[in-house]
């Protein structure tokens, strides 16, 4: 793409940003399936490992199609976005091996023994356990607590003067629970306390974190990102170039934690449709969360679009549309869910989200199962819970499905 062509639309962004020409002219970056990179003179294989100069050595430090993922992620993510001297909003990205690898990368590089790492309830709930319970083993203790309560959020950060990180995610997992990134940005930095925030949800089309002082925002890609169920990804994208460039990178190589080039040649198909995909998804979300609502066998709908929503203000504060998650509960219960999951025709059940196809799983015998049945409850994580990623299907057909199963 000609840098001196600036884009003024978001879709665009996600179709050209990043892409840089392939020295054979292909159209789409190939798949550049090569473990090793080779060197004109032994002298150039010298300065690139000193860092002199740019160029790959190794995939698992560095591969094309990675590169491209991660350029146009970070121009998503910074896109209409200034720095404090108003200049464009410079980001660093690196593309991980899954969700839960971008997150190791974002602990370890940042917290060390006596540390503490803040965060709230209704986490997904690999990193709860991370945080609770692989990180303690090293000297990091987790603080939760409900950071919705600005008060809390300052009763937990003046209890523990140990606090490094606060980690956000909203909207959070499944319960769409919704927290004010502004609000508590700001009070993160009057502590020197760094903050990151999962954006797997909302993708950078709904909801910018970088716009109210985050330092991270992490995504699983193999959501949204991707949109199509058809590889595992996570990427971390962070503030301080020199950090990035330093600590996070040394730390995501070490721990092996690389994408692959053919996972990170999908990702860059699925975001070429980003925008197209979102819009398709918020509109027949909120028709579905309308039509959930309204049905007399529906106990509760978890959706930030519906005025119901105790989050709905904070949500309509920093996102431009509700998104296409939500969860609900039949009033009768676990076994109500159960039988509607069983009846359904078109819609799929299965785990994950952000597919194409409209897609239902029970949290918490299924992407929660690990967390304490106490904990659960506490986090509003019920029995009879279902967690639906709204597709991209004909409207009509998702409605008619989930009707039928509901009789």
């Amino acid at each position: 793409m000609d840098k001196s062509f600036p884009l003024s639309g978001f879709g665009s962004a996600a179709l050209h940003a990043g892409h840089k020409q392939d020295p054979l002219y292909a159209h789409v970056t190939p798949i550049y399936a090569s473990s090793t990179f080779v060197y004109d003179e032994a002298e150039q294989g010298m300065r690139r490992f000193s860092g002199e100069e740019e160029g790959y050595i190794y995939s698992r430090w560095g591969n094309p199609n990675f590169s491209e993922a991660e350029r146009k992620i970070v121009a998503l993510e910074a896109f209409g976005l200034k720095d404090e001297k108003g200049n464009e909003l410079q980001l660093k990205a690196l593309l991980h091996s899954s969700g839960m690898a971008a997150l190791s990368s974002l602990m370890i590089s940042n917290l060390k023994k006596g540390d503490k790492v803040l965060s709230h309830y209704s986490l997904y709930s690999g990193l709860e356990e991370l945080i609770t319970k692989i990180l303690p083993q090293y000297g990091v203790e987790a603080i939760i607590t409900d950071l919705r309560d600005l008060n809390k959020a300052k009763e937990a950060i003046k209890a523990n003067p140990g606090i490094k990180l606060m980690h956000l995610e909203t909207p959070a997992n499944p319960t769409l629970k919704c927290v004010d990134i502004l609000e508590l940005t700001t009070l993160a930095k009057e502590k020197n306390i760094l903050v990151s925030i999962d954006n797997t949800f909302a993708t950078p089309y709904l909801q910018q974190p970088f716009r109210f002082g985050v330092d991270y925002v992490f995504h699983s890609t193999t959501k949204f990102l991707n949109g199509h169920g058809t590889a595992i990804g996570g990427v971390l994208v962070g503030r301080d170039l020199a950090k990035m460039n330093g600590d996070v990178t040394k730390t995501q190589r070490i721990l092996g934690s690389n994408s692959n080039p053919f996972d990170a040649f999908l990702l860059n198909l699925g975001l070429k449709t980003l925008e197209l995909r979102m819009e398709r998804h918020c509109s027949n979300a909120m028709e579905v969360a309308k039509f959930l609502a309204g049905h007399a066998a529906v106990a509760k709908v978890n959706y930030n679009g519906l005025e119901t929503h105790p989050d709905y203000a904070v949500a309509k504060k920093q996102m431009k549309h509700a998104g296409a998650m939500m969860s609900f509960e039949l009033k009768n219960g676990k076994q109500a869910g159960v039988d509607f999951m069983n009846k359904l025709k078109m819609c799929v059940r299965t785990v994950s989200l952000g597919t194409a196809e409209t897609i239902l799983c029970h949290p918490a015998s299924m992407t929660h199962y690990a967390i304490p049945d106490e904990e659960k409850e506490k986090y509003g994580i019920t029995e009879g819970l279902i967690r639906l990623s709204v597709g991209l299907e004909n409207i009509q057909d998702i409605l008619n499905d989930f009707d039928q199963a509901l009789r």
